[in-house]
């Protein structure tokens, strides 16, 4: 595979790193909660600006560019995934237990 690099984006508010975001309904009104880490190794990789610049201008952060082999990009991916599976598994632990 090719050395070429692709950009992608980041979404920073702070010192912090945008990972992922939840929808609920709440009483029939829709709520919207943003995840971030400090940690940019498991930030959430978005490969189109357009939507980078929306997510960052409903949560108030900025974007950060980045560049990087399609193989890196992919392995970003991969520690995010990985980071929002052990999280959400470790929420549903905390909300399951009596």
């Amino acid at each position: 595979m090719s050395n070429r690099e692709y950009p992608y984006y980041f979404i920073k508010l702070g010192k912090l790193y945008y990972v992922d975001q939840c929808y609920k309904d709440v009483k029939k009104r829709e709520v919207t909660s943003y995840d971030f880490t400090n940690k940019e190794y498991f930030a959430f990789p978005i490969s189109e600006e357009s939507i980078a610049k929306q997510i960052a201008e409903k949560c108030g952060g900025n974007i950060v560019e980045k560049s990087a082999t399609f193989h890196d990009y992919v392995r970003q991916g991969q520690r995010w995934s990985r980071y929002i599976h052990r999280r959400k598994k470790k929420l549903w632990r905390v909300y399951t237990v009596k």
